[in-house]
């Protein structure tokens, strides 16, 4: 391929990549052979200022969502240095929130989130911890973000994925992340960006 032919279809690409249509709708299931759209825009649980947060509460919003649980050994606490990581990139941002949802209801108690948000510096204007009431409830909505978790068989600990969803703010899912990695951290930067500039 000529020089200047690869620089022009590098610029297209890359102009591309800044119009949100560029971003797949990946909130979709396929019901008798038929591809179905779905919204975030079910769900209820209570952050660590102990205030209500509702799909409602999400609409407007280009937001993420994850889970973690405070006693985390292992993947929680380098994706929450990404997520300051992302905080700070969009800190000016209004439109802009992170949602992290515990998998441990039992012990993460609205109390144990707060302890958590304050020694770590997670302020709640823009980044939500979220409790749960029960499994089902969590596994409902890790299945409509298209991931999972379960608890390890001594107890002590929970699998679960280092990926975020990026929900636009009509509630459509846009991407997925693996925030362990640095490329798809800043990737994930880019894509909130377009979704913020829609």
């Amino acid at each position: 391929m000529k020089p200047q032919i690869f620089i022009l279809v590098f610029l297209v690409l890359m102009s591309c990549k800044k119009d949100t249509n560029a971003l797949p709708i990946l909130s979709y299931n396929y019901v008798n052979g038929a591809k179905e759209l779905y919204k975030i825009d079910s769900f209820e649980f209570t952050n660590q200022d102990g205030n209500l947060i509702t799909s409602d509460s999400t609409k407007g919003y280009v937001h993420t969502m994850n889970f973690f649980f405070t006693s985390c050994p292992s993947i929680c606490p380098p994706m929450r240095n990404k997520q300051h990581e992302i905080v700070d990139t969009f800190s000016s941002e209004e439109n802009f929130k992170q949602y992290s949802i515990s998998i441990d209801y039992k012990k993460d108690s609205v109390g144990q989130l707060k302890q958590y948000a304050t020694i770590h510096d997670i302020n709640s204007k823009q980044w939500q911890l979220l409790r749960g009431t029960s499994e089902i409830q969590l596994e409902l909505l890790a299945s409509r973000l298209k991931t999972n978790f379960k608890p390890n068989e001594d107890g002590t600990d929970f699998y679960h994925s280092s990926y975020v969803a990026l929900i636009d703010k009509e509630q459509y899912i846009r991407g997925f992340y693996n925030i362990l990695l640095n490329e798809e951290v800043e990737l994930l930067k880019d894509d909130i960006k377009t979704l913020l500039d829609d």
